[in-house]
């Protein structure tokens, strides 16, 4: 018997996970509210939207009493208030619009290395006939969420890059009415 493996040079190798399972559900961020700050904080990171939307969503329809600050990187909002009851309100108002809409998708998923160790801060970049470059990085435990409002299509990748001259997509996948949610693990190769 002879077996044959195809490898494509900067190719990925890339697992696509079916987003309901346990392993792809593991993937998804939990607001994070912590007790040992001068003001009650949160951390919110996005999962389905674009963290910055739902921040605004959220503000729009809570009257907050006291001062606020929101502070955004990647998918990512750490919110000061010195009213703990409007950070709780807020927390939830996003939670609760962080879901998929009929003309939005989310191709999300985690960035480990071939030891199975995961790879933060790595830029997730979405090539396509819809394109979001320099957007998103791999959070600390390297998982990723990429939202995007997509033309329907079977030729989407993801992109990887350590630096410009090192870069590795994914295999090719679809984005469309009838799959809105694309769930990847990647094995991205150690350097040297």
């Amino acid at each position: 018997m002879i077996t044959t493996q195809w490898r494509y040079r900067g190719r990925l190798t890339t697992y696509f996970l079916d987003p309901t399972s346990a392993e792809a559900k593991a993937l998804l961020a939990s607001p994070v509210l912590a007790a040992d700050e001068l003001l009650p904080t949160a951390e919110y990171r996005a999962n389905y939207r674009d963290v910055r939307w739902l921040f605004s969503k959220a503000e729009d329809a809570v009257a907050i009493s006291g001062g606020l600050q929101a502070d955004f990187d990647n998918d990512r909002v750490v919110i000061r208030t010195s009213e703990p009851d409007d950070l709780k309100l807020l927390i939830a108002k996003m939670s609760e619009a962080d879901h998929l809409e009929e003309d939005h998708g989310v191709i999300r998923g985690i960035a480990v290395d071939e030891n199975d160790r995961p790879v933060a801060n790595l830029p997730v970049d979405l090539l396509g006939p819809t394109q979001l470059v320099n957007a998103y990085l791999t959070r600390p435990d390297g998982s990723f969420s990429v939202p995007v409002e997509f033309t329907p299509s079977d030729d989407y990748t993801l992109r990887f890059r350590r630096s410009y001259a090192e870069t590795y997509q994914t295999m090719p996948f679809s984005l469309g009415k009838s799959k809105r949610e694309v769930v990847v693990r990647v094995v991205i190769p150690q350097k040297g």
